[in-house]
């Protein structure tokens, strides 16, 4: 399995976010990451790909490649992380050729995930004249023009209308069909219930839940916590 979180206690200088984190994560996974704000889903993220120390337990990465992290995995955070002197597609085509691609496949693919994103006519467009919404569809097709084995994704759907919500989660489905990892955090229960097949609920500094969509659906009691802690925390 690609994943495994055993026991492990994440957060920030040795102050615990989310503690006793059991999981683990099969090639072929399309999971959800819920929960409220504030529950801790981003520094969860941080702490699968390595960006943030876990402060106790272990995250093991069974298939990581050593010699290429880039090669195996796409992460894109709530932050934006954009080179802001260069266009659009020069952003896109950091992701493949940090990848490891040739040049030639990196421009193909960098084309590719920008028509995904609906952003192939902003190509030649300095990033600092887009918009918000602009930009997080720019850093999405970076990561996916990576063409990588697992997909981190963190709120990808925000700044994003129905259309291409879906055109996308279409497309992260395919991947996931095809036996690549997806993680995505979304407050959109409805976009989720149609693509994803596993749910990781997070609250209250703990790993509520962890298991199928159907079991997470069947579970009126949980699915209505659920919607109630992300209410309180969103209000």
């Amino acid at each position: 399995m690609p994943i495994k979180v055993n026991n492990a206690n994440i957060g920030y200088d040795h102050q615990v976010v989310v503690k006793d984190l059991n999981f683990s994560i099969e090639n072929g996974d399309f999971i959800a990451l819920i929960g409220p704000n504030g529950a801790g889903k981003s520094t969860l993220l941080k702490s699968l790909i390595g960006v943030l120390p876990i402060i106790d337990g272990e995250i093991n990465w069974a298939d990581f490649d050593a010699d290429n992290p880039f090669r195996v995995t796409g992460f894109s955070p709530q932050t934006q992380i954009i080179d802001w002197f260069t266009t659009a597609f020069d952003n896109i085509l950091q992701g493949p050729l940090l990848a490891g691609f040739s040049f030639h496949e990196s421009k193909e693919f960098a084309k590719q995930a920008a028509k995904l994103l609906d952003i192939d006519n902003l190509l030649d467009k300095p990033v600092d004249h887009l918009s918000g919404g602009q930009q997080q569809r720019i850093q999405i097709a970076r990561e996916i023009a990576r063409q990588p084995h697992i997909y981190i994704l963190d709120e990808p759907t925000t700044g994003l209308d129905v259309e291409s919500s879906e055109k996308l989660f279409q497309y992260l489905k395919e991947r996931s069909d095809n036996g690549n990892l997806v993680i995505a955090s979304s407050h959109d229960l409805t976009l989720l219930d149609e693509y994803v097949d596993k749910v990781l609920f997070i609250d209250r500094n703990q790993q509520i839940f962890f298991g199928s969509l159907k079991e997470f659906t069947a579970n009126a009691s949980l699915r209505e916590t659920y919607l109630k802690e992300r209410d309180k925390h969103e209000s």
